[in-house]
């Protein structure tokens, strides 16, 4: 065995000095024989902090989670401890704490129900972060701890630290329709056809849906020729939700939303949702995110998030750092005043037509459509490099204060349309073959910034197979995913495979234990074709949820150690 663990060290030594495709893909080999050789697999478990507040809220339930998850197999601890409002979960002297937030709440599901729980009533001294890693030292578990990077605040709530700072907040070219009533009184339209969140409106039409895929939470419109047919006021009555009519369609309102609906709307009215409105809408405002974003080429939101970094890895005895939401909010942003100036330093030229010259935004039918403009490869570019540059950043200050410890990221593995969050999580010697990328694109790719990167292979689908058979691209399954994340790496980096257990279940099977069996298949195949898997989420596997425990330990059946915790792999990745 050391024989061939020296061997595979030269072969990775020698194809790091040889240029080239060819070299890459010797590399990506030559990782993949010697973990295998070695019997190694990464096991994550991701610790998401909204969703299990209630369930790691003291040292004795930790303690217990710690031990299910030892005693299941996995080797790493992913504990989120800064979420996307902004609040944290540990002893920060920048962050606010949790339960200093006085209007965010966060469903929880328990074994004995599903609750609402506020912030507020978190422990004002409990730090969960040093109680996780207390917990992970008595049953020898790797822990690193994840920070939502660039998402300060919860725009539902109006609360976090983005409203302290609102020249913080990211701006978005925002391009949306609105729903008209007789009255003259206007509500946007959140979405077509798309999951209707707290405060959303949304049209869902009879080409998406035979009923509306609504909850009884809010108010359902019936409209067939433009006119108002029924309203249901389902919050109350509790109604079925109801069809969609051909030609016609349904306007489903929560929250607010809901309210506009009934203030605004009755039978027999002529309803109007044709009208588009262009505006540069502020974070706060934009309801289209439920995380209220900052503006990732800031100077003072860069500092900041370096501050926190800083501080966790420099006060916690902790194996490393996982960043999350290191990226831009989606491809409408950010278009402030400041990030035009910067991108015209950049570029050496001012933007003669803005927004227009990097894109314009049409609809076609209910979908909007962006065409690029003349200045759309440099901006997707310019937006890259922030990101880059931001990473490059934050290993230093991690490597400065702990030179061993672990600098991680997650990333959705949907690469070909990840340039819309402003991100290239590729390795720099990959070249994209798509027309959205820039000569120079590729020199902003970080995956060789990190020790490994966990990429999201988010699809029910788990084999290409299945994905050809139902009529998609073979890259949107678990497999296509896992085999295209180690493809554009190209040897730089570790990968992990992250699974989402709610992806692999049948609907409305929370708290009835359903079969498992795809689960399993999913997380396997993640395993099996890239350098480990990460679960995604704890909740999903207690019994509040799917109750899955069981089903994970019969993946890891067979004892492991991660890659990332053996240090001369990583030292010679890290020289690459």
């Amino acid at each position: 065995m050391r024989r061939l663990w020296a061997v595979v060290c030269v072969w990775l030594l020698t194809l790091a000095v040889v240029p080239g495709g060819a070299a890459a893909a010797g590399r990506s080999e030559a990782i993949r024989h010697l973990i295998r050789a070695r019997g190694l697999e990464a096991r994550l478990l991701w610790m998401d902090l909204s969703a299990n507040l209630a369930r790691l809220d003291t040292p004795e339930e930790v303690a217990e989670i710690v031990r299910k998850a030892r005693e299941a197999g996995f080797n790493t601890l992913i504990v989120s401890v800064k979420n996307h409002t902004g609040f944290v979960a540990y002893r920060s002297r920048l962050a606010p704490h949790v339960s200093q937030a006085q209007r965010i709440t966060a469903w929880n599901y328990m074994p004995d129900g599903v609750i609402e729980y506020r912030y507020a009533d978190y422990p004002a001294d409990y730090d969960l972060l040093q109680t996780v890693v207390d917990a992970a030292r008595r049953e020898g578990l790797t822990v690193l701890a994840s920070i939502n990077v660039f998402t300060e605040g919860s725009t539902a709530h109006q609360e976090g630290p983005a409203f302290q700072h609102p020249d913080w907040q990211t701006v978005y070219y925002d391009v949306y329709r609105v729903a008209t009533a007789p009255n003259g009184s206007t509500r946007r339209i959140d979405a077509f056809n798309g999951t209707r969140y707290e405060n959303y409106l949304v049209v869902y039409t009879p080409d998406q849906y035979n009923v509306a895929p609504t909850n009884r939470w809010g108010a359902d419109v019936v409209v067939e020729s433009g006119i108002v047919t029924a309203i249901l006021d389902r919050a109350v009555t509790d109604e079925p939700a109801p069809a969609i009519p051909p030609g016609g369609y349904v306007l489903s309102g929560h929250g607010t939303a809901r309210t506009w609906i009934l203030e605004n709307l009755r039978v027999g009215d002529r309803v109007d949702i044709d009208q588009t409105r262009v505006e540069m809408t502020p974070a706060a405002q934009y309801t289209s995110s439920i995380a209220t974003f900052a503006n990732p080429a800031h100077p003072e939101v860069r500092e900041y998030e370096l501050g926190l970094i800083r501080e966790l890895i420099t006060n916690y005895d902790i194996d490393g750092i996982t960043l999350d939401y290191a990226r831009y909010s989606n491809v409408y942003a950010d278009f402030s005043d400041l990030s035009r100036q910067q991108f015209e330093a950049y570029i050496g030229q001012p933007v003669a037509n803005w927004p227009e010259d990097i894109f314009q935004v049409t609809f076609a039918g209910n979908t909007k459509r962006i065409v690029p403009g003349p200045l759309f490869t440099r901006w997707i570019e310019w937006r890259a490099k922030n990101i880059y540059d931001f990473f490059a950043e934050a290993e230093q200050v991690v490597r400065s204060v702990k030179p061993d410890a672990l600098f991680t990221a997650y990333v959705g593995s949907w690469y070909p349309i990840y340039y819309h969050e402003g991100v290239n999580w590729a390795a720099n010697t990959y070249i994209p073959p798509y027309d959205w990328a820039s000569a120079d694109y590729h020199k902003y790719g970080y995956a060789t910034l990190v020790d490994f990167l966990m990429t999201g292979l988010y699809y029910s689908d788990i084999t290409k197979e299945e994905a050809l058979a139902h009529g998609g691209s073979s890259i949107y399954s678990v497999e296509g995913a896992a085999e295209l994340s180690i493809e554009v790496t190209d040897g730089g980096t570790l990968v992990y495979g992250s699974i989402y257990a709610e992806m692999h279940a049948p609907p409305g099977a929370i708290r009835s234990r359903p079969d498992p069996t795809d689960f399993k298949r999913a997380v396997r195949m993640a395993a099996d074709e890239t350098h480990g898997v990460m679960v995604f989420d704890l909740v999903h596997l207690e019994p509040g949820f799917y109750d899955w425990w069981d089903a994970v330990a019969e993946c890891f059946a067979r004892p492991a150690r991660a890659p990332h915790e053996i240090p001369g792999l990583r030292q010679l990745l890290r020289g690459r």
